[in-house]
């Protein structure tokens, strides 16, 4: 929550390291209460998501919100910029509603 600066980058990586420590392989990050990202959180998060996936887990990142990003992205490499991309557009699928499932009855009468 706040500003996501280089103390707050901080404290997300050692909680993250905590966790993992302690065999949580699947984390949720929610930024939806972040303002301002600074970069280093996308280099933070990008080796968690590395760092997971190398061991059967996963990091899924929620709540993104692109204008909180944009500065970060300018200077993102490319595999931090994928793991916003990701989010986003796990985000924007979520919300495309699934078709209905004919149980056959109706297409019967």
């Amino acid at each position: 929550m706040g500003r996501a600066d280089r103390a707050a980058t901080v404290q997300v990586s050692g909680a993250i390291r905590g966790l993992y420590a302690v065999g949580i392989r699947q984390l949720v990050v929610d930024v939806s209460a972040a303002m301002d990202c600074d970069p280093w959180l996308l280099t933070v998060l990008a080796r968690a998501h590395a760092k997971l996936a190398d061991d059967s887990g996963e990091l899924n990142i929620v709540g993104v919100n692109l204008p909180q990003f944009v500065s970060a992205l300018r200077t993102a490499a490319l595999d931090e910029a994928f793991i916003i991309y990701d989010a986003v557009r796990r985000e924007a699928m979520s919300q495309i509603p699934r078709p209905r499932q004919s149980n056959g009855a109706a297409q019967r009468r």
